[in-house]
């Protein structure tokens, strides 16, 4: 049996406020990057595995800031907080796009505050 597991990168934006990574819904809410951990792998490596298929993040650029719990659908559920490097705006650019193509979008901290509300964290995310 496998267990899901959720995730998301926060990067610093030119404005110096840190945007959070959802995947919209049509109904203009948000949901969290999700995906199964297979019985042979730990939960931040299936994490980092969506990532990185997914998304098409170097995941060596990653660096996990917080690790709490949450409650999507009924199911306790690992969720992992990591922060981007710091680059060029070019290299943000490229891989908003990239990012985008996939399905996701980054949010601001309200929206991302939003979507944590419904959730029921057990631990508090440090999102600074």
């Amino acid at each position: 049996m496998s267990a899901k597991v959720a995730g998301t990168i926060m990067y610093k934006t030119e404005q110096g406020q840190y945007d959070f990574l959802v995947q919209p819904q049509v109904d203009a809410s948000y949901k969290m990057l999700v995906t199964n951990k297979q019985d042979d792998q730990t939960p931040l490596a299936a994490v980092l595995i969506a990532i990185q298929v997914q998304l098409n993040i170097d995941v060596n650029e990653l660096r996990l800031i917080n690790l709490a719990n949450i409650n999507l659908e009924g199911e306790n559920v690992s969720f992992f907080v990591f922060q981007w490097g710091a680059h060029e705006t070019d290299f943000y650019t490229e891989q908003l796009r990239i990012i985008s193509e996939a399905g996701f979008r980054f949010a601001n901290p309200s929206e991302f505050t939003e979507l944590l509300d419904k959730l029921e964290v057990t631990s508090v995310p440090h999102l600074n």
